[in-house]
């Protein structure tokens, strides 16, 4: 099958989209299919590149919005060479690629990643306005793909007529191997590791603030980078314990994963995500979770099982978060890693949803396209 995966932005850039959309175009590629991301350009990356077996084209941007940021080059290429596909799979409600995708008219999925809302109070705004634009894109799908059941009932609330073609398949996780010199959770002050793009939503501070007033000792390591970063090493500079915080900025994955191998707590306080995919790779590589109580953390947490090592708190309650770090971190790393669901399960769930589509609705090609 010839799949082209959509996308505002993709590796070597790094965040939960990013790694969804890349962690598919490997999976289709391993097992036989001819996979092509098609993206906006991002920094020094070529127009055109061979990820392994996984195909990557990047257009240029005509408007370098942070909020709607829009590629015409994008949209003549899908519209043009649309018969090079029998499937075509948008991710991101919150960035105008998926209406690229939706344009191309040949059997469409989308993943809209929904956080039901702007991450700040503009972005909010913009995102009320684009609703009617954006519910474009549920009509023009063959099937839409939630990434958690929480982020399906928001879809269902906002875009109630779509909701017959809405399914949950949630992220997958990665299997975690032990840290390369064996010392995976042992390491000699425990170590609290939170993950994401450095974005105010995912309140960082407040993480900040919570360690700052830990009894015992630890190192907090924030990975990852954005607009927020400045601010966050200010904020660590003012609030004391600035020894025992590290940012790494973005890191490959082998010392991501050795992270995580070593890490005693993973930890996010995202006012809104639509799933929790570094809490869900913590609690697979034998972390701890503590997160804030949102409805995509729960729905990790009941998927997770009763008896996980997950608490859910509120961090703008400094004590109650603090808290809920220190009983986790006291606490160790587990023996054994929560079973979730497999990258391998999400790429065999979401391939029987393009055959299935493919099958309802012939391609472009077969529709006499270029």
């Amino acid at each position: 099958m010839r799949i082209a995966l959509v996308t505002s932005s993709y590796y070597p850039r790094i965040g939960g989209i990013e790694t969804h959309v890349r962690r598919l175009a490997e999976g289709f590629a391993g097992t036989g299919e001819q996979v092509t991301v098609i993206t906006h350009q991002c920094g020094g990356a070529p127009a055109e590149e061979w990820d392994g077996e996984v195909r990557v084209l990047r257009f240029p941007l005509a408007a370098r919005s942070r909020n709607y940021p829009i590629s015409p080059a994008m949209f003549r290429h899908l519209k043009s060479r649309a018969g090079d596909f029998d499937v075509v799979h948008g991710h991101n409600y919150h960035s105008i690629v998926g209406h690229a995708a939706a344009g191309s008219r040949v059997p469409f999925v989308f993943t809209p990643h929904y956080n039901a809302t702007g991450h700040t109070w503009f972005r909010t705004r913009l995102h009320r306005l684009y609703r009617r634009i954006g519910a474009r894109q549920f009509a023009a799908a063959d099937a839409v793909i939630c990434v958690s059941d929480a982020e399906r009932e928001a879809l269902i609330r906002d875009f109630p007529d779509a909701a017959a073609k809405m399914v949950t398949i949630p992220n997958g996780t990665d299997p975690r191997l032990p840290a390369a010199d064996g010392t995976a959770g042992r390491a000699e002050t425990p170590v609290l590791l939170t993950v994401g793009r450095l974005e105010r939503y995912k309140n960082v501070d407040l993480v900040i603030d919570a360690f700052r007033v830990l009894p015992s000792e630890a190192t907090l390591v924030v990975v990852g980078d954005g607009p927020d970063r400045a601010r966050l090493e200010r904020h660590v500079r003012s609030a004391g314990r600035g020894g025992q915080v590290r940012f790494t900025g973005q890191v490959p994955d082998p010392v991501l994963d050795d992270l995580f191998a070593r890490a005693s707590v993973v930890t996010s306080a995202s006012d809104h995500e639509a799933f929790g995919l570094t809490l869900a790779e913590g609690l697979a590589s034998g972390a701890r979770v503590v997160a804030s109580a949102i409805p995509a953390h729960a729905d990790l947490a009941r998927r997770a099982g009763a008896g996980s090592p997950v608490a859910l708190v509120d961090p703008r309650n400094a004590r109650q978060f603090a808290d809920a770090l220190e009983t986790s971190l006291r606490a160790g790393r587990v023996q054994a890693g929560v079973t979730l669901p497999s990258w391998t399960d999400v790429v065999r769930d979401t391939r029987e949803i393009y055959s299935r589509i493919t099958e309802d609705r012939p391609t472009a090609r077969a529709h006499g396209a270029a």
